[in-house]
């Protein structure tokens, strides 16, 4: 006897700490059944302990059985999501869903703009094609992630901004304790994989710099990649001032925040980057830039951060050395606005607003849900 029918089915590329947390919320809502599939259960760029998950969960790439029964999910479900369509794989549960003409959606970080664009989008509309042949509506990562989409794929369709929660309340913690610091010299904190996207050869160059002109300060460097030696290199002048931690599972992420002043993730482009409320959460001001898609949503610069252009050395030099020379009041100020700027973006609101596009996706799909089948009741974010 194969496992029963669920009212949410939801493809996605990997198990990740974050997305587990939101699914189990969700789940345990108690508003819909939820059956995520996950194409894999690890990336071989993350290195997360092992999970807990309150959420009915499938792992396509272990069982030679698994894309059957997820086909059958994708045929049968009240409501179908679709959170990734770069895997063979992805395309055959996209392509099994939109012709069953039941109600379904795409929930993707925003659409890259880069120098191959075109042939970025032309490589999105071939795998897409299914999105552009119909009205299923686009959950946006963000709102620069429904901007980029409506741009995109037009104005004929519903969007909606879900974005990634995560239990901020680990990185609260930390913050109660802000405007008890003694005073001390800025510590800086870098979190994140050690690639060129991520813009991490400018946090060390703009950080050398800011030594070299005799100023205070440290920097953690939290994470791991290939570009960690050229770090090395450019911070040779101050590594007394430096300290690489690796990477770090992310139930100890907390301390590492705990003892930093400032958080600084000028990513060349980061669909949403859950760093920057991690780091608004725990009271830490945010460097960030207009490409990252969180950033965008909570960063309010002069207040609670700074925004500079991605790829703009002299913008991180200059928003990092305006950081480590706050004086105490200026950064207990913006230590307190950054707190109260993530304080609504809980697990338990993101769950709500998950549900609540669910529900308004079955609902207007074709004008009407299917005969015999009653609604939960709307919930309101």
């Amino acid at each position: 006897m194969g496992s029963p029918v669920v009212d949410i089915a939801i493809l996605t590329h990997f198990l990740s700490p974050y997305q587990a947390e939101l699914f189990n919320e969700i789940s345990n809502a108690g508003h819909f059944s939820i059956r995520v599939h996950y194409l894999h259960r690890s990336h071989h760029t993350r290195y997360w302990s092992s999970l807990n998950l309150s959420h009915q969960a499938v792992f396509l790439r272990e069982d030679t059985k698994a894309l059957s029964d997820a086909m059958r999910d994708f045929e049968t479900a009240r409501l179908a999501i679709l959170n990734y369509y770069n895997e063979r794989m992805a395309q055959k549960l996209i392509h099994c869903r939109s012709k069953t003409g039941l109600p379904w959606v795409f929930w993707g970080e925003r659409p890259r703009h880069h120098f191959y664009y075109l042939a970025s989008r032309m490589y999105r509309h071939l795998r897409l094609r299914a999105l552009h042949q119909s009205n299923a509506p686009i959950w946006g990562i963000g709102r620069l992630a429904v901007d980029g989409y409506r741009r995109e794929f037009g104005p004929r369709r519903t969007y909606a901004n879900i974005p990634y929660f995560s239990n901020l309340e680990r990185f609260s913690r930390s913050a109660g304790s802000a405007s008890a610091r003694p005073n001390r010299e800025r510590t800086i904190l870098y979190s994140g994989s050690l690639i060129p996207r991520k813009g991490v050869d400018h946090v060390a160059a703009a950080f050398a710099r800011i030594i070299r002109e005799g100023l205070s300060a440290k920097l953690i460097v939290l994470g791991s990649g290939p570009l960690e030696q050229m770090m090395r290199e450019h911070l040779a002048s101050c590594m007394d001032r430096v300290e690489f931690v690796g990477f770090r599972d992310w139930e100890t992420l907390p301390d590492l925040y705990a003892v930093s002043d400032i958080l600084c993730v000028p990513s060349r482009y980061d669909g949403w980057g859950l760093v920057v409320p991690e780091g608004l959460a725990a009271g830490l001001p945010v460097i960030s830039t207009t490409q990252t898609g969180s950033a965008m949503e909570f960063i309010q610069p002069g207040h609670n951060g700074w925004l500079v252009p991605p790829d703009n050395e002299d913008a991180v030099y200059r928003a990092m050395r305006q950081a480590v020379t706050l004086t105490d009041e200026q950064w207990r100020e913006m230590s307190s606005l950054a707190v109260r700027s993530v304080a609504s973006h809980t697990l338990a609101h993101g769950a709500q607003r998950f549900i609540t596009a669910a529900l308004d996706a079955i609902e207007s799909w074709k004008g009407s849900p299917a005969p015999g089948r009653k609604l939960a009741a709307r919930v309101l974010p």
